[in-house]
């Protein structure tokens, strides 16, 4: 879980921040955190849109969710596709965070070895999950469900590095991110167990996040980053064979693997009402599992204005 004392230290180590001011008068920089996981594929589509608005957007990919998230939120990148879940925990421990817009919805399942029927065969068994994520926490409420919260080992792991623990057989389950949850299922070293869209929370999993100080610092810039996301995610919705090729460039899967796991992606902008009721089931269910000590101040930390009309 993240802390306030190891976002401190993030933001301690972090390199100053260049006034934008002292950029001069050619492009305007900035820089985008993404995942590994392809619910991000959005992210490497967007330096085309901001180009011609004037802007250098370079995208860095963090293997870890709480790396991606100190970066963000000690300015070491500008806005990045966070988990909402991680998003939450920084906001509420100091470090005022903004939810931009929608980023995407679902694109992770339980993926468990052919000798896993049900659940309950899992008691007494070890599961593979990614920390702080919502694969966690929608975990966490199935295992709550099927009363096992005591009868399994959850063992911390990034999304990547999954796939070959249930191989190897190290661990009966992994709560995993596209599109390694794929590439586990056509490999034959698993099977899908649980596809977790069925709580409170539903698909809701991804949010377009900037700090609160770089969107107040930076409104004009904040748009076109804003526009640029629209823009891209609007690209993989009307063009579904855009995603499959960003997945076999940017995660090296096969063309066979890349169609499977996109199928698992809910591409969305939409930050309405249904977009936010799904956040603030997600904070209910993280404050249950203790995952979260309050809610964030709805009013700030959801912030939808930058949205084109």
């Amino acid at each position: 879980m993240l802390t306030r004392r190891t976002l401190l230290a993030a933001a301690l180590a972090a390199p100053a921040i260049v006034p934008r001011a002292s950029l001069g008068q050619g492009m305007t920089k900035v820089k985008i955190g993404s995942a590994f996981t392809t619910t991000t594929n959005a992210a490497f589509l967007m330096p085309k849109y901001l180009k011609p608005m004037g802007v250098d957007a370079e995208v860095i990919s963090f293997p870890s969710l709480v790396q991606r998230m100190q970066a963000v939120a000690s300015g070491d990148v500008d806005v990045g596709n966070g988990g909402l879940s991680a998003t939450m925990q920084i906001d509420t421990k100091g470090f005022p965070m903004n939810v931009l817009a929608n980023g995407c919805d679902g694109g992770w399942m339980v993926v468990a070895n052919k000798s896993i029927g049900t659940f309950a065969d899992l008691k007494g068994k070890k599961i593979a999950v990614q920390n702080g994520s919502i694969g966690l926490v929608s975990l966490k409420y199935k295992l709550k469900q099927e009363g096992l919260t005591d009868s399994v080992e959850l063992l911390f792991m990034d999304n990547q590095d999954q796939p070959i623990p249930l191989m190897r057989g190290d661990v009966a389950a992994i709560c995993c991110f596209e599109p390694y949850a794929t590439l586990a299922t056509m490999n034959g070293w698993g099977k899908p167990l649980w596809v977790p869209y069925d709580t409170p929370m539903g698909k809701t999993n991804l949010g377009f996040v900037a700090s609160a100080g770089f969107v107040a610092k930076n409104p004009d810039l904040t748009r076109k980053i804003v526009a640029a996301h629209v823009a891209a995610t609007k690209e993989l919705i009307d063009n579904p064979s855009i995603a499959v090729q960003t997945t076999m460039d940017q995660f090296k899967m096969s063309k066979e693997i890349a169609e499977a796991s996109t199928k698992n992606l809910f591409f969305s902008t939409e930050s309405g009402p249904a977009f936010q009721s799904g956040l603030k089931a997600l904070a209910g269910m993280m404050i249950e599992n203790k995952m979260l000590d309050k809610e964030p101040d709805w009013s700030k930390f959801i912030n939808t204005s930058f949205l084109p009309a």
